[in-house]
């Protein structure tokens, strides 16, 4: 198996998304826009089926993973025709829905399907709360009192949301590159499942360190900006802001890169 080297995925990821920063970012908004509808459509459906916790966050991981899945592929086709040298055009950032579009659809479904059972070992005392309801405070009395309810809840069922999210990561690592397999290399559902199971199982901790690596940097930068005091504050806010439509696209190409690391010449 191929092994996948971190630094070098974090630093590819980052010459594509300069050399081509305002086409990235600009496809970064309208993704998160058309996302938004999506979660709000897949939350309008999904509300039918509100008897039944689970089937609701079901049907609304299906709708909104799906076609989020087609069109967040999208800046591995962009990239990859960019580094073939092809003239590029904004509109291969929704190649996803072009090419091998069956094979994506049902990877992307095993995926959803896969990672929903997560939501299996949620406690119940958390499935069971309205924080609808429970979020209609008058004062900030009322949410201190339900700042500290949430607190008792959490530390009481610790285990069961520890196991929840190390299974939920667990699924979203070894099914990373099971989308870039069945959409930029042709593959059945099958063998795209495989090669992504078999690859990231082999580079699991590579993976995980790559992740660490940004989330370190983040970290870092936001405490070095908080430490500038009043204007740090400003400027984390605004960074926030803009920053979002950098990081998204910047991590779908290093989770790119690291793809192509493993992706036979």
């Amino acid at each position: 198996m191929r092994k996948i080297h971190p630094l070098q995925s974090i630093q590819a990821g980052w010459i594509r998304f300069s050399n081509r920063a305002g086409m990235y970012s600009s496809f970064a908004i309208i993704s998160i826009l058309i996302s938004l509808v999506l979660t709000t459509i897949a939350s309008g459906i999904g509300n039918i089926f509100s008897f039944d916790s689970f089937i609701q966050g079901l049907v609304v991981g299906i709708i909104a993973g799906v076609l989020g899945g087609i069109i967040n592929i999208g800046y591995a086709h962009f990239a990859a025709k960019d580094e073939l040298g092809d003239e590029v055009e904004f509109g291969d950032f929704f190649m996803g829905f072009s090419q091998n579009i069956k094979s994506l659809i049902w990877v992307l479904l095993a995926t959803v399907l896969l990672s929903q059972l997560s939501v299996l070992f949620i406690p119940q005392e958390l499935q069971s709360l309205n924080l609808e309801e429970q979020g209609q405070f008058q004062n900030l009395e009322e949410l201190t009192i339900l700042a500290e309810e949430l607190g008792v809840v959490f530390w009481d069922n610790i285990g069961g949301i520890l196991i929840f999210f190390a299974i939920h990561m667990f699924f979203g690592i070894v099914l990373i590159f099971a989308p870039f397999a069945a959409s930029l290399g042709k593959q059945n559902p099958i063998q795209a499942l495989h090669f992504s199971i078999a690859n990231a199982l082999s580079n699991f901790f590579n993976i995980l360190f790559t992740y660490l690596i940004l989330a370190l940097a983040i970290v870092i930068i936001a405490y070095v900006l908080i430490l500038l005091g009043t204007v740090g504050l400003i400027i984390l806010v605004i960074s926030c802001f803009i920053g979002f439509f950098v990081f998204i696209p910047v991590l779908n190409l290093i989770v790119y890169d690291m793809f192509s690391q493993l992706k036979d010449n």
